[in-house]
């Protein structure tokens, strides 16, 4: 059976833009291209106020019909109505899920006690700040500490792909916290994804209208343990991605 492309699904650090950095102009003017011919859909691990920093109000509103943060869970209807007067001004939620509608304080007291102490074991060069965020239906877990400079990143990026060090980090947290119902999956360069299984990113294709056969992900984290793997696999076609320059090559084809 023949498939359509309807709708592009994007991943944000990594591909629509370098880590924790602002959309490039030349991204920007390639989304704006793009709108008219697809529908245009955000799925990051990231939350709503760092999508905000990144993009940008304006270009949310323009380009993307639907912005999904903390890989799916929480979803933001962005294709607004101008001449509605009463309707929303903003990126409206539409819905939302939380990891304290599933684990209790004690729980959730418990995973942040091991992460912790793992983070404190860990032999990584650097250690910043903020080595735990917590993002309501995710906990976002990183051994450098999301307080890194830009250095750092790049530092612990080189040592993360020789030595493992988040594969390691995931393969202890299953066996650890096996019988709880969570998934670990690589997020961005830093960090670990926590959140319940089956609240991957392939979780946004429940708030998106298009079927997955005609969508195309691109993504900079398809790979296993990656916070891509699963979306990717699920869609018609994907697009593992290097760079935003990397993708602005790949655009050139849609």
């Amino acid at each position: 059976m023949l498939t359509f492309t309807k709708a592009l699904i994007f991943d944000m650090d990594g591909t629509l833009t370098l880590a924790r950095q602002s959309l490039t102009e030349n991204v920007e003017k390639e989304l704006i291209r793009l709108c008219s011919k697809y529908k245009l859909y955000l799925v990051t691990g990231s939350n709503y106020a760092k999508v905000e920093e990144q993009l940008g109000l304006d270009l949310m509103l323009r380009v993307f019909d639907k912005i999904f943060c903390c890989n799916g869970t929480v979803a933001y209807n962005t294709n607004l109505d101008p001449d509605d007067e009463f309707g929303a001004l903003e990126p409206e939620m539409i819905h939302k899920v939380d990891l304290t509608d599933h684990y209790s304080q004690a729980d959730l007291n418990h995973i942040t006690s091991v992460l912790l102490k793992y983070a404190a074991k860990n032999h990584t060069k650097y250690k910043t700040g903020t080595f735990v965020e917590w993002r309501g239906s995710q906990i976002n877990f990183s051994l450098i500490g999301r307080n890194c400079t830009t250095e750092q990143r790049e530092d612990y990026v080189k040592w993360d792909k020789k030595s493992g060090d988040r594969d390691k980090a995931i393969d202890f947290l299953e066996s650890e916290f096996k019988g709880y119902g969570l998934s670990f999956r690589k997020g961005g360069q830093i960090s670990i994804d926590i959140t319940r299984i089956g609240w991957d990113k392939t979780y946004a294709l429940n708030n998106i209208s298009e079927s997955p056969d005609d969508c195309v992900f691109f993504g900079d984290n398809i790979v296993p343990y990656g916070n891509d793997w699963e979306i990717a696999a699920k869609c018609s076609s994907s697009h593992a991605v290097k760079s935003p320059d990397d993708l602005l090559e790949i655009l050139k084809t849609y």
